[in-house]
């Protein structure tokens, strides 16, 4: 019996890493037999139509879904709407996706980064498997979710991290979890560089404050080479860009070169280029990956992802993050020693290409999505489930005005619910622990969480150290 496969995705587009490798996934997976359906936000947004031609290409069925914020309240991207349509639209999103396990009898829910939970929600309710693929350091923009990793752990049979640095971070986090491991797979296929007498120093990437450029400027400006071009490939953050461009300026740095995005940015380099990569964060590195693929003498810094590549291929070198002298001396050292650094990349390229395959990339999560397991609902879920179906219909739709109520008002608000919440669960002997940003309630067999998601809060002025949940959603979870 062929088993249907469910990926929530984090964008919709093709423009971002954790997308392209899942897509990669999916495709994978369908060629293995498996029927595999992709649930992404739909933000009516032209660059979503050529994702949904691609998905339909490769025989994956993708259903958007209308979504005023999909990720996390905590997570980047602001805070579209107003405070209730964002709360609706969990709701909705959560509904939705239950409907879609249901009308075609889903196997398995795959989340597809750490920014998305409506699918493993879902797949709670209706007892389907789920499985959650991490992407993302819990640092940075993402430190958030460092404080969802109790949520993740018990809403998850199997976690996978990118392989290396992170998998290793996540292991150390989540103690009572077996954390796994996939590569990121692009396709990424050698290309035939043009020939050229002259050497340039190569960047291809967003410009942008992690990736760093203007650090690479320094170096360069350091070294004096004006001779040997600086080239940036990659769209433009306005702002950070305008601080390269004024550094260049204003320092009088010659043949610095901005020339933005470019399709096929490979086609645009030649035999003689190097490549260097000043990230601040990265979980992978995939364009450090191409460039290896490419035989390109390479340059990195030393964060947790590009760790994670030079671990896995022995490939490139590498200087200290913000380190700019030791960054210049890299650079000349290897514009210096080219030739025997090519002639090492060329010889190796066929190693790397023996790591970096699909069947390799994703061989843990093929295995366990092989594995059939029986969904044994056991007493606690059972529990879980009534408790979420009795919230699911009340609390979202109270979030409006509870914002604007007294204090006091509130207080008796939240007793009431938790009364309520209790008087369902009367065959247990209750008692109720305050935990920050949530509720406890222990009981005789398990010790539930009640998470106020999202959480926002207000202080009293009488009393700051009082800090008054706004809402409540859903979100329910043992603790042992």
């Amino acid at each position: 019996m062929t088993k249907t496969i469910l990926f929530i995705s984090p964008t919709g587009t093709m423009d971002n890493g954790a997308e392209i490798s899942i897509f990669n996934l999916m495709k994978f997976l369908v060629s293995k037999g498996f029927r595999v359906l992709n649930v992404f936000p739909d933000y009516r947004v032209p660059v979503q139509k050529n994702y949904l031609e691609q998905m339909k290409k490769a025989g994956i069925q993708a259903i958007g879904i209308p979504a005023v914020k999909w990720w996390w309240e905590e997570a980047p991207g602001g805070l579209p709407g107003t405070h209730y349509q964002r709360v609706k639209s969990y709701e909705d999103n959560i509904k939705r996706i239950r409907d879609i396990l249901k009308q075609n009898k889903v196997d398995l829910v795959i989340s597809n980064t750490a920014n998305v939970f409506q699918g493993a929600l879902a797949a709670a309710e209706e007892n389907i498997r789920h499985f959650w693929l991490i992407h993302e350091f819990p640092e940075g923009e993402f430190g958030y979710y460092k404080e969802k990793l109790g949520f993740i752990e018990y809403y998850s049979d199997q976690i996978f991290a990118v392989s290396g640095s992170l998998q290793k971070e996540l292991s150390q986090l989540l103690t009572d979890k077996n954390i796994l491991s996939f590569i990121p797979y692009s396709e990424i296929s050698g290309t035939n560089l043009k020939t050229s007498n002259s050497h340039r120093i190569i960047q291809i990437g967003r410009i942008t404050e992690n990736k760093n450029q203007l650090e690479l400027i320094k170096a360069y400006h350091n070294l004096n080479i004006s001779n040997i071009p600086l080239i940036f490939i990659g769209a433009e953050d306005e702002e950070y860009a305008k601080r390269c461009k004024d550094y260049v300026k204003n320092n009088s740095i010659q043949n610095v070169h901005f020339i933005g995005f470019l399709e096929k940015p490979w086609e645009f380099l030649t035999d003689k280029d190097i490549c260097v990569f000043t990230s601040k964060i990265e979980t992978f590195g995939m364009v450090y990956i191409e460039a290896l693929i490419n035989s390109i003498p390479t340059i990195v810094s030393n964060n947790k992802g590009y760790r994670s590549v030079k671990d896995l291929f022995i490939q490139g070198e590498m200087y200290c993050l913000g380190d700019i002298p030791d960054l210049s001396r890299h650079i000349l050292n290897l514009l210096t020693n080219f030739s025997m650094k090519k002639n090492e990349m060329v010889q190796n390229k066929e190693k790397i290409t023996a790591i970096y395959n699909l069947e390799n990339a994703y061989k843990c999560i093929l295995k366990h999505v092989n594995e059939d397991v029986e969904i044994n609902v056991k007493e606690k879920d059972k529990f879980l489930n009534s408790i979420l179906s009795i919230l699911s219909n009340s609390i979202f739709e109270m979030s409006f005005f509870f914002s604007n109520l007294t204090l006091s008002k509130k207080v008796k608000i939240l007793s009431a619910i938790l009364v309520f919440i209790i008087s369902k669960c009367i065959q247990y002997p209750n008692s109720l622990i305050g935990v920050k940003n949530s509720v406890a309630i222990k009981t005789k067999n398990i010790k539930l969480k009640i998470d106020i998601l999202p959480f926002e809060t207000e202080r009293t002025a009488k009393n700051p150290e009082i800090a008054i949940p706004r809402y409540i959603t859903p979100s329910i979870y043992p603790t042992d």
